[in-house]
């Protein structure tokens, strides 16, 4: 197989390899040493004196007492609960709409871990890294211990009599009343809020923080169904993106990442799909694309009347008006339009650009390749994103106006997301009463009269449809940690009816889904067996036809006049603005959660912030480089960000992402990154997230990147693999030799019962950096803050490094997931002086907390970089006041796995609390661990089933066969280290 590239991590590396001597190398600790100047000379008495000041304190140390923890026992047991013992419960994901199904672990009655429900058939068990931090979200120091009123703490009865006697009033009155929420996926909720619609002067208003009205509306005017297709991967073979992250963030990532995946292996016996990708900024979709496209914000349009043109010439339609394309990738195009004609009915075009007109040409584009009712499915479609960018502005006009009596905020928080907050803000002190159901004081619910917190998901009844047909329950897995109440209580309150959502949720189940299905005699049986499964499936529909009946002319023709419109705006030294969700902190709403803020970007490896993504080509011209902060400005509206250099953007476009500069959050998330919201707009009744005309200029000052990447160099040496489709088919004709293992001085271990082992495969993983957070969850990783990231001190057990290989300007991407590989031949092991690294006899290379005294040999001695030393105490440290200062905070930590402490070493176990846990478990059973009993937690989230663990001393094991693959290889095996983890090299159907 072609494998020989040459890899890259950083604008930096690149230029400087290119400059550098023969033989030259590089200074791992260059970023360590910046920050803490030449290190000092030391002599051997000093050596002598500081050992001596260390056996002086070891023996204090050993003399004093440790704090006393007093553990209090059960009076009365609970029937259900064993101590020690983990219960595990069906819920749905509250973390975004995509609405995933999920089991949340409990031990002694706290949820500590979710994963992914293998009953549903829509997400599989993968989650994503913002599901995954969903658990430390519950135990948030910021959340509201009960209801305020005008600012101050009051009681529910209390609150309930001023907002009944406000209600009351404006109902006998007929006045209005409006509820403002987030697209709600709960068919019961959908149902009790149109009980409120029965009232006179009542309005449900739908608002998403990161719109998706112009699809839902494209789909309305291209086939009549008022919601957002259903997309199907799995049946692609030819797939074009136009600016949709739909690997990262767009739609439904869990869902669209394991189809995705499920087609991205060479031998999984399906042909293996195509995918190109036209974006602006480099996405986590865009890195894994076969081919991938830089285009300005402005053409998004463009590209899909290119692709339109082209299919509608091959298939003899006529009335598609041409347009220039001279600053189009034509190649780009033509390639697409080829792929997708020769794989019509199995191909795919997905969009996410926020204008009409643009949607309509890419449905008529699948119209014509005959894929609606194939890859696209209207008759079962989304219910993911419902907002209505319309309805919102003329809440707000209605607002400004004065003629609404009552607002109740339900999951939104408009005061900090709309582009224009100033006059949402405005518009809603003139109404007389406004009632938010946030968890927090949060922008906007701090302007509100009455804050009514809801329950955390974890702790509430609920439902949700997130696609036509499929149904999910949502149970309690806690008791409520304070004095708050569900949304859709006080709404049954509010409308005089009994507070009980569980009574409302239980009937309404009874009364509408239990008559449609068949294989339960009794709705008891049903219920029981929809909570266990926690997952329900309508019969499918019959697939009816859907013809493209919109006016594709009349699409196309606006397309061409917004982009002269933006042509004209562009002049020299402006720029256009292309806004992006990120996979950690999406649309905001999460960033109180520290996983989540120290969790690097999977492309630009970037935590603790945003920044103004540019092109190499752009900072040259501007004698800008990564840290330096600019100013972008657009007309009032100015932000102040830092730089980062990415390799591949789309030049003259600088990409800022949304969700960071919360004013009213918390302490983790308050006054991280700047607020771009602002810098979105409306237009044509549709919110727009780029904008044309933009100034960006330096400012002077310096704001060094938290970022991940160079902080672990290998130098230079073959790190990743890759090939191509077509020479890796060659291979498989041509006889594949083993190659034998390298010599070693070492001792031949003795054969054990199980050895475990772990393989990887670079073609299915997409970045997506699940198994970061999983990883952090299940092992008790703290988190460290901005300035100990900076100067390389992350904690993360697994880490995703990305590799870039071909030009600056569009390089092709690797992602590789990164752990302790469990050497066979460790270099770590001989190393240490007190044997606080060690083999074990099942094949794992152990680390014992206790004996470890930080000399840090290990970490030196390592050629992966795998190891994490405790510089500091991260548990009950002020310094580092995150979840794990907080009692609060600390209900999330695994019991199973010890919390380390300052100056130990700590590194991948490969879960071996899961591995104990499995052995025990089939020993308690009287049968041997079988393939699949046990998965690490990496494994068990990654919803592109990229990670197998597994016992290489099995030889029908999977691990075993994936370690046999012709695409094999092991990281830096020729230092004949051994590693227990293979890798299986990427393959591009380019």
């Amino acid at each position: 197989m072609q494998t020989e590239l040459r890899f890259w991590k950083s604008v930096e590396e690149l230029r400087a390899d290119s400059q550098a001597p023969a033989g030259s190398g590089r200074d791992c600790f260059a970023g360590q040493r910046a920050q803490t100047g030449p290190p000092p000379t030391a002599t051997r008495r000093d050596f002598l004196t500081l050992a001596g000041f260390s056996v002086a304190a070891a023996a204090i140390s050993v003399c004093s007492r440790g704090r006393v923890q007093k553990a209090i026992p059960f009076a009365n047991q609970p029937e259900e609960l064993t101590p020690g013992v983990a219960n595990w419960y069906a819920t749905t994901c509250g973390g975004c709409t995509s609405g995933c199904s999920l089991l949340v672990k409990t031990r002694d009655g706290r949820p500590i871990k979710v994963e992914g429900n293998s009953e549903s058939s829509l997400f599989g068990t993968g989650t994503c890294a913002v599901g995954q931090a969903t658990v430390l979200s519950l135990y948030d120091d910021a959340r509201l211990k009960g209801p305020v009123w005008h600012g101050q703490p009051t009681s529910w009865a209390e609150v309930d009599a001023r907002i009944e006697e406000r209600l009351a009033a404006a109902m006998a009155g007929h006045k209005r009343v409006a509820l403002l929420t987030r697209t709600v996926s709960g068919p019961a909720t959908r149902k009790l809020i149109r009980e409120w619609s029965s009232r006179p002067g009542f309005e449900h208003v739908t608002y998403d923080p990161v719109s998706y009205t112009a699809l839902r509306e494209a789909t309305r005017a291209s086939f009549g169904v008022d919601a957002i297709p259903h997309y199907r991967f799995a049946v692609a073979n030819v797939i074009v993106g136009i600016e949709a992250d739909f690997l990262g963030t767009w739609l439904s990532p869990v869902e669209f990442t394991r189809d995705y995946a499920s087609r991205r292996r060479p031998e999984s016996g399906t042909l293996m799909s195509r995918h190109i990708q036209f974006e602006s900024g480099v996405s986590l979709t865009g890195s894994n694309a076969d081919i991938r496209a830089a285009i300005a914000p402005s053409q998004q349009g463009l590209v899909a009347l290119g692709l339109l043109r082209r299919i509608a010439r091959k298939h003899g339609a006529t009335g598609v008006p041409d347009s220039s394309e001279a600053s189009l990738d034509r190649r780009a195009l033509d390639a697409a339009a080829e792929d997708l004609w020769r794989n019509r009915g199995e191909s795919l075009v997905v969009c996410g650009a926020h204008d009409v007109p643009t949607q309509m040409l890419v449905h008529a584009t699948n119209a014509l390749l005959g894929n609606i009712g194939r890859t696209i499915d209207v008759d079962h479609p989304s219910l993911q994103k419902q907002g209505d960018d319309g309805e919102v502005m003329r809440l707000i006009e209605d607002m400004s106006r004065g003629n609404l009596d009552v607002l109740i905020v339900y999951g939104v928080n408009p005061a900090y997301d709309y582009p224009d907050p100033d006059r949402f803000t405005a518009a809603m002190e003139r109404v007389p009463l406004t009632v938010s159901f946030a968890d927090r004081l949060d922008e906007t619910a701090a302007r509100a009269h009455a804050v009514c917190p809801d329950h955390h998901f974890l702790e509430a009844w609920g439902d949700a449809e997130p696609v036509t047909s499929f149904y999910s329950l949502a149970q309690p897995t806690i008791a409520p940690l304070f004095d708050t109440r569900a949304a859709q209580e006080s709404l049954l309150k509010w409308l005089g009816h009994s507070p009980d959502f569980y009574t409302y949720l239980h009937g309404f189940w009874q009364e509408t889904l239990y008559p449609k299905q068949d294989r339960y005699a009794t709705f008891d049986d049903f219920w029981d067996h929809s909570l266990h499964d926690g997952v329900f499936v309508l019969p499918p529909r019959t697939v009816s036809e859907h013809q493209f009946v919109g006016d594709w002319s009349e699409a196309a023709a606006s397309v061409v006049r917004e982009h002269a419109e933006a042509a004209a705006e562009g002049s020299p030294g402006h720029y256009e603005v292309h806004l992006y969700e990120t996979v950690g902190l999406r649309d905001g709403a999460h960033a109180n959660n520290p996983w989540l803020q120290e969790l690097p970007d999977p492309v630009t490896k970037v935590t603790w912030g945003n920044y103004a993504a540019i092109a190499p080509t752009v900072a040259s011209r501007l004698g800008i480089d990564s840290g330096d902060v600019v100013a972008i400005e657009k007309g009032p509206i100015r932000v102040e960000v830092p730089v980062h250099v990415q390799p591949g953007q789309s030049a003259n476009t600088i990409s800022l992402a949304v969700g960071y500069g919360r004013t009213r959050v918390g302490r983790v998330g308050q006054g991280v990154g700047e607020n771009v919201y602002p810098l979105a707009h409306v237009i044509a009744g549709t919110r727009r997230y780029f904008r044309t005309g933009v100034k960006m200029t330096r400012t002077g000052r310096l704001e060094p990147l938290a970022a991940t990447q160079t902080h672990h160099s290998m130098e230079g040496r073959t790190i990743v693999k890759q090939t191509t489709l077509a020479a890796f088919v060659e291979s498989l004709s041509s006889r594949h030799e083993t190659q034998p293992e390298l010599p070693t001085l070492w001792a031949e271990r003795p054969s054990s019962e199980h050895r475990w082992g772990m393989a990887v495969d670079l073609s299915a993983c997409t970045g997506c950096s699940a198994c970061v957070t999983a990883c952090q969850a299940e092992n008790n990783v703290p988190v460290v803050g901005r300035d100990e990231v900076r100067r390389g001190r992350e904690m993360h057990w697994i880490r995703i490094d990305r590799y870039y290989t071909g030009s600056e300007d569009n390089p092709d991407t690797v992602v590789q997931p990164m752990m302790c590989q469990h050497c066979n031949n460790a270099p770590c092991e001989p190393v240490c002086p007190v044997l606080a690294t060690v083999h074990s006899s099942d094949g794992l290379n152990q680390q014992v907390y206790n004996r470890c005294v930080g000399t840090r040999y290990c970490e030196n001695n390592c050629p992966y970089k795998v190891r994490r030393f405790n510089w500091f105490e991260y548990a009950r440290n002020d310094r580092f006041d995150f979840n794990m200062n907080s009692p609060l905070g600390t209900m999330v930590l695994n019991p199973d796995v010890t919390v380390r402490s300052r100056g130990v070493m700590e590194k991948c176990s490969l879960c071996v609390q899961r591995i104990q846990a499995g052995k025990l478990e089939a020993e308690r059973d009287g049968r041997p661990v079988a393939d699949g009993d046990i998965k690490t937690a990496c494994q068990q989230a990654c919803p592109a089933d990229a990670i197998v663990f597994g016992d290489l001393a099995d030889p029908n094991s999977r691990v075993t066969r994936l370690s046999r693959s012709q695409r094999r290889y092991g990281v830096l095996e020729e230092l004949g280290t051994r590693p227990g983890v293979t890798y299986l090299a990427k393959v591009k159907n380019v």
